[in-house]
């Protein structure tokens, strides 16, 4: 059974989520999706499920070209989404996902331009909510699969939002690695690798400065990948592989 590199990101988000959190998955975020379920119905995390969906804790899930499907709302109450935001700004959201465009060494993160704003190279979705919830949040999950020195840069062309006044979390899960935010030291770590990576490709791959944390080694065994491919059977997630 094949393992794609997207399957090492889903179980490295997994691997960071932990019992008694009351995580949010928001729109088109498919490792995130995958990586929650897994963490809750694979491995038995005591964890809540809510998000864009609008579903209360979701009794199963198959991956959709949306992740906002409206059909996770069988057997499942509805949260909306604006009770979801008032949890956060009332500090009781535990973890929610991002995936922005850039990450820089301050926390910030660019969901909105490449480039200059009045005349940009690229124009991306925008940030929704990100300003508003990022900070509060008590785990800020960011994923990245394109992990490049053009995506984790010494400053962020754009701040769509930051965490940098925050005390919570931040980890950027990619297709390298997982990066954890020590706030201590102002200083990024890493702590997981894949048995394909390295903490000198991250560093190569990486603009702003990277230190050696736990290191730990994340490995697919046949038990995940049926569970992703359960959750996955059209195998959508091919889509986002990093060649």
């Amino acid at each position: 059974m094949k393992a794609y590199t997207i399957d090492y990101v889903i179980k490295a988000i997994s691997t960071l989520l932990e019992d008694g959190e009351l995580v949010y998955i928001g729109l088109n975020s498919v490792p995130a999706l995958i990586g929650t379920f897994m963490a809750r119905d694979l491995y038995k995390k005591k964890i809540r499920i809510i998000g864009v969906a609008e579903a209360e804790n979701p009794v199963r899930v198959t991956l959709s070209p949306s992740t906002g499907n409206p059909f996770f709302l069988e057997s499942s109450p509805v949260m909306i989404t604006a009770d979801s935001f008032d949890l956060a700004q009332k500090g009781k959201l535990d973890v929610m996902f991002l995936g922005p465009a850039q990450i820089d060494e301050e926390t910030n993160i660019n969901l909105s331009v490449i480039g200059d704003y009045e005349n940009p190279k690229v124009r991306l979705p925008g940030g929704a909510a990100t300003a508003f919830i990022f900070p509060l949040v008590k785990k800020a999950i960011l994923w990245n699969l394109k992990h490049s020195k053009r995506s984790l840069v010494k400053r962020v062309d754009f701040v769509t939002g930051t965490a940098k006044f925050s005390n919570n979390k931040v980890f950027v899960v990619t297709n390298l690695g997982v990066l954890r935010y020590d706030r201590k030291d102002k200083k990024w770590y890493l702590d997981y690798v894949y048995p394909f990576t390295s903490y000198e490709q991250v560093k190569e791959n990486t603009e702003f400065e990277v230190e050696k944390g736990y290191m730990i080694k994340i490995e697919i065994n046949e038990k995940d990948l049926e569970f992703i491919n359960s959750v996955d059977p059209y195998e959508l997630r091919s889509a986002l592989e990093i060649l």
